[in-house]
């Protein structure tokens, strides 16, 4: 094969490689968000009832369609302060939720923005799950793409 077609295609593999990186570490690094609280289960002692004060309006959009997505802003008293803390991976269809309904809140007694909303455990477990499959499987192709193009750029300059 012709060395320039061996560069072109070391360099459209190395592309590929880098774009499915970039995924692997936006998975990774949600799953460790949802990690660092999950994995603190064990220190959310407390419960208080908590309420929805606000909703985040979030807009998305792709080629056909624009919509608008919300998550929760809950509120919760705790050691004799109001806290509020965004459940932004709680995020759903705008209509979803309801300013003002009743939740319950698990946190942690010394960092009360450590918390957990009852309802959302069990998804953000699923999401948790999903976030590390995707991480080691773009993490297996972006491996794969990488050692594709340094031998597509090995085969063109050595030959």
């Amino acid at each position: 094969m012709d060395s320039s077609f061996n560069l072109f295609t070391g360099a459209i593999i190395m592309v590929i490689g880098l774009i499915m990186a970039g995924a692997a570490w936006t998975f990774f690094r949600r799953f460790k968000n949802l990690s660092s609280a999950l994995n603190r289960a064990h220190e959310m002692t407390q419960t208080a009832n908590g309420s929805i004060s606000e909703l985040v309006a979030v807009r998305r959009r792709n080629r056909s369609f624009r919509w608008t997505n919300e998550y929760p802003v809950v509120s919760f008293p705790a050691n004799g302060k109001q806290y509020n803390v965004q459940l932004s991976f709680a995020e759903k269809r705008a209509g979803h939720y309801t300013l003002g309904s009743g939740c319950r809140v698990c946190y942690v007694p010394h960092d009360p923005q450590c918390c957990v909303v009852e309802e959302f455990r069990k998804p953000m477990q699923r999401a948790r799950t999903q976030y590390l499959i995707w991480t080691i499987v773009l993490c297996f192709f972006t491996l794969n793409c990488i050692t594709g193009g340094i031998g597509a750029f090995l085969t063109a300059f050595i030959g």
